[in-house]
């Protein structure tokens, strides 16, 4: 799966696993939802740019972000990736293509009426001074996209007026395995591939809300924001600490325990099934670990299964336990990666897969300190004032996300509205926060 030079301006190669799932879910929702593609992800920055021509230094930007990271500029054809180098109308046509002024209010106001994308692409709300990048899950994941904002203010403080395209081909992101050494996994890497995706499938369906997912058409793509204050994040914090467990392990078991207060009583309430993800840069070698390689799917999905009931401190432990031993103390699970997501992928393309019942519960996902990968100020013209996360809910399941900035915990849950109420999310997050309060004694 390495690219390859087809033509004088035209590199190519074949997708991996993970990257082949996610066009095959956009593909089918883009088919039956007027074009929108399920999991397209958008990052949003509330900025402070001190500029004479903010646009002219935006666009130059992201011309210069193309040079450095031709990742972005990458398209799907039969499910292979191809890059082209462009000439100067080449260039012109991507930059009106994937730098968007808007005039909306603001960028809630703008993604009420966004269309769907080709590529990864730039917006700018000048009313408001936010910067919105939305890109699809095949090309870019969470820690990818809060990496590719680091990337284009960097490019945005430090611009390089003497770019020539004709190079860049040499830094196209190749697939994870190829980087971990791990193109062709052996046969018990396959063997225990295949057992953990199976052990995955006939634990589904599991516990799940109330959801409409599968009965009702598509509705619109919502985000609902919870924000913890201060205080109570870092009270949070220490208490994780003191009791030598993380963060992200608390919050999870904290929305599976709303799962269970909040459960659709039509579901299988004796498991949780999930397939949580881990991004895999730590273990990936210099520069394909850094913002270098932002715009790439370098995050591998492995499941969990948790028998229920269960009590909140049970489930901590628990997922304690999955989230220490999966990759950082079992670094022979990386070879496994691979094979799981071609699994996958043969999963996702087969009529069963059509056929069977979609979990109704949300993906849980991680994005750390935002301050980790994105810094408050570039230089002295730029300020970032504000960072918000979310994905594109079209049809299938709903994503719950939480990160900290600025000191403040922050949970979003991205959902479809045609399948689940506002209000019932908004309950699920105050429960997620309830259980955190009490729980920890905050």
């Amino acid at each position: 799966m390495v690219w390859k030079k087809v033509s004088n301006n035209q590199w190519e190669r074949p997708l991996d696993g993970l990257e082949a799932f996610f066009v095959v879910t956009a593909n089918m929702s883009a088919k039956l939802c007027d074009g929108r593609e399920h999991y397209t992800l958008f990052a949003s920055l509330n900025v402070e740019i001190d500029s004479s021509d903010v646009i002219s230094d935006l666009r130059h930007a992201w011309r210069q972000l193309r040079y450095e990271q031709p990742q972005i500029s990458t398209t799907i054809q039969d499910m292979k990736r191809v890059y082209t180098i462009p000439d100067e109308d080449d260039l012109d046509r991507w930059l009106n293509e994937t730098f968007i002024v808007s005039d909306a209010l603001n960028v809630e106001e703008m993604q009420k009426v966004i269309k769907p994308i080709k590529q990864i692409t730039l917006y700018y709300v000048p009313k408001s001074s936010e910067l919105v990048i939305r890109g699809h899950h095949y090309t870019i994941d969470g820690t990818g996209m809060e990496l590719l904002c680091d990337s284009f203010l960097n490019a945005l403080a430090h611009p390089d007026k003497d770019i020539t395209f004709r190079d860049e081909s040499a830094r196209l992101a190749p697939v994870m395995e190829e980087v971990l050494g791990f193109s062709e996994p052996s046969v018990q890497a396959r063997e225990k591939a295949e057992e953990l995706l199976g052990s995955y499938l006939r634990n589904q369906p599991a516990i799940g809300p109330i959801s409409k997912l599968g009965s009702v058409p598509s509705g619109k793509c919502q985000n609902a924001e919870l924000v913890f204050s201060p205080e109570i994040t870092d009270l949070l914090v220490k208490a994780c600490h003191r009791k030598s467990i993380t963060v992200t392990s608390a919050i999870h078991a904290a929305y599976v325990s709303t799962l269970m207060e909040h459960v659709d009583p039509d579901s299988e309430k004796s498991r949780y099934t999930s397939m949580n993800q881990f991004d895999l840069r730590p273990y990936l070698p210099p520069p394909y670990n850094s913002s270098k390689y932002a715009a790439s799917v370098y995050y591998a999905p492995h499941p969990h299964i948790i028998n229920l009931p269960a009590s909140y401190w049970d489930l901590v432990d628990s997922f304690t336990r999955y989230y220490k031993t999966t990759f950082k103390q079992n670094p022979d699970a990386l070879e496994m990666t691979g094979a799981f997501k071609r699994g996958m992928h043969q999963v996702v393309s087969s009529p069963e897969f059509l056929e069977a019942p979609a979990p109704k519960d949300a993906l849980v996902s991680s994005l750390g300190i935002v301050e980790n990968f994105i810094n408050h100020e570039y230089g002295n013209k730029i300020k970032v004032n504000d960072f918000e996360f979310g994905t594109d809910i079209v049809l299938g399941m709903s994503m719950l996300f939480f990160y900290t900035f600025q000191g403040k915990l922050r949970l979003v849950h991205s959902f479809n509205d045609g399948f689940q109420k506002a209000e019932d999310i908004m309950v699920c997050l105050e429960s997620i926060q309830r259980t955190l309060i009490e729980e920890f004694e905050l």
